[in-house]
């Protein structure tokens, strides 16, 4: 296959893009709501049972995980492999990154009102589905799986561009607009305190993948951790 010329802005329609593949699961909530005669998953769950939700989030993740590839497909066609830097984090870097992780873990404790994201989350599904909470808590963890790699696409690819454009490596222009997507959509549709809140958090993902040497794998667990704890 031949190469594209590398062109800046392409990195940063990617990374927009990678954003908007969020807006999957609408799309994915739609078609089901021709099936069910419903957008309310209560109501759905209701007269259907407990694999509405496994199965949205299974339609959910075969989008997200074919748009991070197709994003990925498309990158390398430039000339850029996002998996080619296997370079290893200094251990001063890896404490900095296990500082940030556990920051965010704080944050996270204060944002859920006191609770432990992980167990907070295990309750309620327990509560709303008895015996199958086990594989329904499962299930949730698997979207945040992909959920997770659409983050990463957004990261990776908004540096990308901050560096082709500005000529500075060492600040983590993923994070940044990451931040200003994520944190400007949440304070259109919730308030400011939860924009500022994952625009803080997204800087944090930045720099982590600036702390790792942009290696995308130890990235991606520790963003990972960072996003469910």
């Amino acid at each position: 296959m031949s190469k594209m010329k590398e062109k800046p802005i392409s990195y940063l329609g990617m990374a927009i893009l990678a954003f908007l593949f969020l807006g999957l699961e609408v799309l994915v909530l739609f078609v089901e709501s021709l099936a069910y005669g419903t957008m309310d998953f209560e109501v759905m769950i209701e007269a259907h049972g407990a694999s509405v939700m496994l199965i949205h989030w299974g339609a959910t993740c075969v989008a997200w995980g074919a748009g991070v590839f197709g994003l990925y497909s498309l990158a390398k066609r430039q000339g850029y492999n996002v998996f080619e830097n296997k370079s290893r984090a200094p251990l001063k870097n890896w404490i900095i990154v296990l500082a940030l992780l556990i920051a965010a873990v704080i944050g996270q404790i204060l944002f859920w009102d006191m609770r432990f994201k992980p167990l907070a989350e295990f309750l309620y599904t327990r509560n709303m589905y008895g015996n199958l909470a086990v594989i329904m808590f499962i299930g949730q963890y698997i979207y945040y799986v992909f959920e997770v790699s659409l983050f990463v696409s957004i990261i990776v690819y908004g540096q990308k561009f901050g560096e082709l454009v500005l000529k500075k490596d060492n600040i983590p222009w993923g994070g940044i607009l990451c931040g200003l997507l994520w944190g400007l959509a949440h304070i259109f549709t919730k308030d400011l305190s939860t924009g500022v809140y994952l625009a803080a958090c997204s800087v944090a993902y930045g720099l982590v993948y600036l702390l790792l040497q942009k290696n995308v794998k130890p990235t991606y667990i520790v963003l990972f951790l960072m996003f469910v704890l």
